[in-house]
C-alpha cells in the first residue's frame, strides 16, 4: 500500500474521508489514485503514538443539544440541499473549529464579565436615563420660588445652571 496502511483502513477511508475519490465502474468501486491521496493528505490526523505516517483521524463525536437539529433531521436538511451547495469534509471542520474556538471566546469574555447579556445593559440604562428625566423635571419645582423673586438675568441663569449640573452629574456618575 501506497500509505502504508492496510486495506482495511482504506476501505474505512473510502467510506469517509476520501469518498470523493471512489469511482464505480461496471459494478465495482475503484479509487482516483491522485485525488484518494490528496484527501487522505487534507483529511488524517496524524498522532505522535501512529505505526504509519498518516492514521485514521478521531472521529469527532455529534452532540445532541436542544438548540440544534437531531443527526436524522439534519441528515435530511443536507440531502436536500444541492450538491454544489453541500461543504467538503474540511470546510465543514474548519467552521466547526471556528464555531468551538469562538464559543469559548465568549464564554471567556463572560466568565470575566467583560460580556454582559443585553438585557441586563437595556435595563441599566432605562433606569440611568429615567432618573436623569425626574431629577431634571423636578429643576422648575424646585427652583419655581427662587426665580420668582429674583430679577437678575445673571442670578437665573447661574442657579439654573448649577441644577442642571447636578442632574447631569448624576448621569455621568451613573
Amino acid at each position: 500500500m501506497i500509505k502504508g496502511c492496510t486495506k482495511a483502513a482504506v476501505t474505512h477511508a473510502s467510506k469517509s474521508r476520501i469518498a470523493a475519490a471512489v469511482v464505480e465502474k461496471d459494478g465495482k468501486r475503484w479509487l482516483d489514485r491522485d485525488l484518494a491521496l490528496e484527501l487522505w493528505d487534507k483529511n488524517t490526523r496524524a498522532t505522535p503514538n501512529s505505526k504509519v505516517r498518516r492514521p485514521d483521524p478521531v472521529e469527532p463525536t455529534v452532540e445532541v443539544l436542544p438548540h440544534r437539529p437531531k443527526p436524522v433531521e439534519l441528515k435530511r436538511l443536507i440531502d436536500a440541499l444541492p450538491e454544489d451547495q453541500i461543504p467538503d469534509l474540511n470546510e465543514s471542520r474548519a467552521r466547526h473549529e471556528h464555531y468551538k474556538a469562538e464559543k469559548a471566546r465568549l464564554e471567556a469574555l463572560q466568565g470575566r464579565g467583560e460580556l454582559v447579556p443585553a438585557e441586563e445593559v437595556k435595563a441599566a440604562a432605562f433606569k440611568m436615563a429615567r432618573g436623569v428625566r425626574d431629577s431634571i423635571m423636578a429643576i422648575p419645582d424646585r427652583l419655581a420660588a427662587q426665580l420668582a423673586g429674583t430679577t437678575d438675568a445673571r442670578q437665573c441663569h447661574t442657579l439654573l445652571t448649577e441644577e442642571l449640573r447636578v442632574a447631569l452629574r448624576s448621569l455621568a456618575d451613573g
